[in-house]
């Protein structure tokens, strides 16, 4: 699998679980750790159920790939049967560290590793605490967090909120989140004014489902009609039909363009640094990839309280502050204010620096090495073989 050039076990050999390439910013988080790692000569795998999807092409073609086989059914109940191969798997293949990349993954990766020594870590990717949810949903909610929490060697979270509620159940650490490519950090670096005679360049990012709340966002814009503005929806999902809809009945069909999955992350970088305001109306977010990345391109954002995770940066950034979830009246309010009091792009690129993929991954090396006893200054060579 891999041969060392240097002291045995002075590296971890990290193992990535990531259920299927999708059209997620977890998905595209997950496999840019992995390429990441494997430039920076860290053994690393990823572990797939599905091997094909959207974000497939971004996976480096020198990151071995392990399938971890189940039978085709829903999501929740493929992972339930597929528990014994991927605990075959680590017993098999004994990486040092089986990484989840999000949520509905987190307790199998935890339970695959017990009694091994492999280390489980999970990663937080959503909100343990849903804005506006009664009392008991979020008790149960917070309780199987917590459960996660304490079976798991390392849980990785995004925010100080998600911190709190966790860290006494057991390690967490919080992490930036490695998402902002280096094209992405040039566009930051080169963006200008925008000229003040052409139209408002909008732009919402994400999977056209009930989470991101596009509708929300469209009822927003048919409120600003006295405004010049024109609005790109990069995305695919199950609501496509009924947005379009939507955003007829509104009377706005002829200012929004649907221009479906955006796969490259150059071109998704392209497209922000194109627009002037990211709008991002979700019902819930663990931290929101894109919002980072477009801060990072030097592009203004107007976001919901979608998450507590993203009022730091948001206030670090000098952007409007977060509204109610589902309140069109006041996203509309946030985006006109917006337009009329930009940011510098120097200060938007300065809030989210940390979330550069280098600088990030090498708190996430550090992370990995303290779990499994590493010392940090340890460089042998590696020499990858291939296992596709």
């Amino acid at each position: 699998m891999f041969q060392y050039g240097g002291p045995e076990g002075s590296r971890p050999f990290v193992a990535i679980y990531l259920y299927q390439p999708g059209d997620g910013g977890l998905d595209r988080v997950a496999i840019l750790l992995a390429n990441h790692l494997l430039r920076r000569r860290i053994p690393v795998e990823l572990w797939m159920t599905r091997l094909e999807g959207p974000a497939a092409h971004l996976i480096d073609p020198d990151v071995p790939v392990r399938q971890v086989k189940a039978p085709r059914m829903a999501r929740r109940l493929s992972m339930i049967a597929q528990y014994p191969r991927l605990a075959a798997m680590v017993r098999r293949h004994r990486p040092d560290i089986l990484y989840s990349a999000g949520n509905q993954s987190n307790m199998l990766v935890a339970l695959a590793c017990r009694g091994t020594p492999t280390k489980a870590v999970a990663r937080i990717s959503n909100p343990i605490v849903h804005a506006g949810k009664h009392r008991l949903p979020t008790l149960a909610r917070l309780s199987r967090f917590r459960a996660i929490s304490r079976i798991s060697d390392l849980t990785i979270v995004m925010g100080a909120h998600d911190r709190d509620l966790l860290e006494a159940t057991g390690p967490v650490r919080l992490l930036p989140r490695p998402t902002v490519t280096p094209a992405m950090a040039r566009i930051g670096a080169s963006r200008k004014g925008r000229c003040p005679d052409a139209p408002w360049r909008l732009l919402m990012v994400g999977r056209l489902a009930k989470q991101k709340d596009h509708a929300t966002g469209l009822a927003a814009l048919a409120r600003l009609r006295h405004i010049d503005w024109r609005l790109t929806i990069a995305g695919q999902g199950p609501l496509e039909a009924s947005l379009r809809d939507r955003s007829e009945s509104l009377g706005i069909a002829d200012r929004v363009t649907f221009a479906g999955y955006v796969g490259d992350p150059d071109a998704l970088a392209a497209l922000m640094g194109e627009s002037d305001i990211l709008l991002q109306p979700s019902c819930w977010e663990g931290l929101g990839a894109t919002l980072i990345e477009a801060l990072s391109c030097g592009t203004q954002v107007v976001s919901t309280d979608c998450t507590p995770n993203i009022r730091p940066i948001m206030a670090a950034a000098a952007q409007h502050p977060v509204v109610p979830v589902g309140d069109a009246a006041a996203f509309a309010r946030a985006v006109e204010r917006t337009m009329a009091h930009p940011v510098a792009p120097e200060r938007l690129t300065a809030a989210v620096r940390d979330h550069g993929v280098e600088r990030a991954l090498d708190h996430y090396l550090h992370a990995f090495r303290t779990l499994v006893g590493i010392q940090a200054n340890a460089t042998p060579i590696a020499s990858p073989v291939l296992i596709r």
